[in-house]
């Protein structure tokens, strides 16, 4: 009987996703079956439903989407953004926003501790929790904020991305990726799945943040300057990882956590759409010094999850090695530097604390 209740679960889960997706298309094209899977899946976990997806699933989703990124990007132009100023200065500007928004937070509001600097570190929220603990904040209120923000990152971008590139007829020639014949069709799309296997076993192996997702995003893009033939991720496959983050994503949202962060909530929220807003004038002013689109700033600045973040940008039409360059390079820094970081921000704003 519990089996059976939790297949009707997962058939509700399903069903419910993929209505919800089907409606949101139209505002948020590609991104809908993330953001749709997303919101049904934090239902299900604020209602006490059982279902959770296993971490192979959740790798395998992330490996598929790094391959799916891969064949969109030029890996001459990738290297050769990756040092380019702006990204540079696009890494430091999150940070910074990260930086100031916890320092606020830290300073000023009732959150325990270091939650307040780690919880806005943006980048691997799925090992911000336990970094906090060891660092003497509250793990769960960490988590907790680190998934909102990527709720409200998943769940906005799309809606502007889309609003951004349907008023810019200028985005709508950014390259999204080689053309692929039919007879290299399907020979792409085993080697993507193939790939995708292989990294997602590599990635694994040691405990890297967003391992599945890197590991077959360069295993892929190696394929791609190497070999002539395109890689392609069969479209429902595509899509279906997306809906498999999404839920994910949601399912952190559990009922017992459902109290603390009504207790947070309003601190949390302040915090995360300072960031928000203060990531949207970083985009703007990289946008406005040099020949990066606000689109390609905005989705490279944004807050979120790596993996959310380029699902929704493979909708978008920005400059995918811009957003990969500067998304991936930040996700080190943050992971290089988080302790430090989340130590400076508490000492600096000690004095309130005591």
């Amino acid at each position: 009987m519990p089996s059976l209740t939790l297949l009707i679960q997962w058939i509700v889960l399903l069903a419910g996703s993929l209505g919800f997706s089907w409606l949101l298309t139209p505002w948020i094209a590609t991104a809908s079956p993330l953001v749709g899977a997303m919101v049904v899946a934090m239902c299900f976990g604020f209602s006490g439903a059982h279902t959770r997806v296993r971490p192979l699933f959740v790798a395998i989703a992330q490996a598929m989407t790094g391959v799916a990124i891969a064949s969109t990007l030029d890996v001459k132009v990738l290297c050769a953004t990756a040092g380019n100023a702006w990204v540079l200065l696009g890494v430091l500007l999150t940070v910074a926003c990260a930086v100031l928004v916890g320092w606020m937070l830290t300073r000023f509001s009732s959150l325990p501790g270091t939650t307040g600097a780690w919880g806005c570190l943006p980048g691997a929220a799925a090992v911000m929790g336990s970094l906090a603990t060891q660092n003497g904040g509250d793990g769960i209120l960490v988590s907790l904020m680190q998934y909102l923000r990527v709720v409200m990152v998943v769940a906005t971008v799309p809606v502007l991305a889309h609003a951004m590139v349907a008023n810019d007829s200028a985005a709508l020639g950014v390259a999204q990726g080689p053309l692929i014949s039919a007879s290299h069709a399907g020979i792409g799309s085993v080697a993507a799945v193939a790939i995708s296997v292989v990294g997602c076993w590599l990635g694994t192996r040691r405990p890297i943040a967003a391992g599945a997702f890197l590991a077959p995003l360069v295993l892929a893009s190696v394929w791609s300057a190497a070999i002539p033939i395109p890689l392609e991720v069969p479209k429902l496959l595509l899509l279906g990882c997306f809906m498999v983050i999404g839920w994910a994503i949601g399912l952190q949202f559990r009922r017992e956590l459902a109290l603390p962060m009504l207790r947070s909530l309003p601190e949390m929220l302040g915090g995360i759409l300072a960031m928000l807003v203060m990531c949207g004038l970083s985009a703007w002013l990289i946008s406005s010094l040099s020949s990066v689109t606000f689109i390609t700033a905005y989705l490279a600045t944004s807050p979120g999850g790596l993996d959310s973040i380029v699902a929704v940008a493979l909708g978008s039409h920005a400059d995918m090695n811009f957003v990969v360059a500067v998304q991936t390079l930040r996700l080190f820094t943050v992971l290089l530097a988080g302790p430090m970081l989340a130590k400076a921000i508490t000492r600096s704003a000690a004095p309130a604390c005591a």
